[in-house]
């Protein structure tokens, strides 16, 4: 197998994590980027490549998502405080986890569902024109 091929192949592996309307505009340009400031000899993605692109694409695919949808927008004055609440209990329950010290790794996976509780929340009342 080429070097090239098979960085090539890695690459677009990562670049599957975006939204595929992301990736049906914007793929073959970003490849091209990755492949051109490619060392000659490197085989792999680099450590912060890797980094970089899974964030970017956790964060376009928060984009392309449509968050809250459209039964919680006609509900909104139910679902605020229902977000809202389950967002703090996510958080008091980390709390007392870690309090205990039985928050062990998987305590830290109730953070970021805490914040997105909050940031639907605050969707619910600043809605994203389309």
């Amino acid at each position: 197998m080429n070097h090239s091929t098979g960085l090539e192949r890695r690459y677009r592996r990562l670049l599957a994590f975006y939204p595929k309307a992301f990736r049906r505009e914007h793929q073959q340009e970003m490849l091209a980027v990755l492949m051109a400031g490619a060392a000659p000899d490197q085989r792999r993605p680099r450590l912060a490549e890797y980094a970089n692109l899974l964030g970017h694409a956790l964060i376009t695919r928060l984009r392309y998502t449509r968050l809250p949808s459209a039964w919680e927008y006609r509900h909104a004055s139910l679902m605020l405080p229902v977000r809202i609440a389950t967002g703090i209990w996510l958080v008091v329950l980390t709390g007392i986890l870690y309090g205990y010290g039985r928050g062990g790794w998987w305590g830290a996976l109730l953070v970021p569902a805490a914040v997105l509780h909050f940031y639907i929340a605050y969707r619910l009342t600043h809605p994203v024109e389309t």
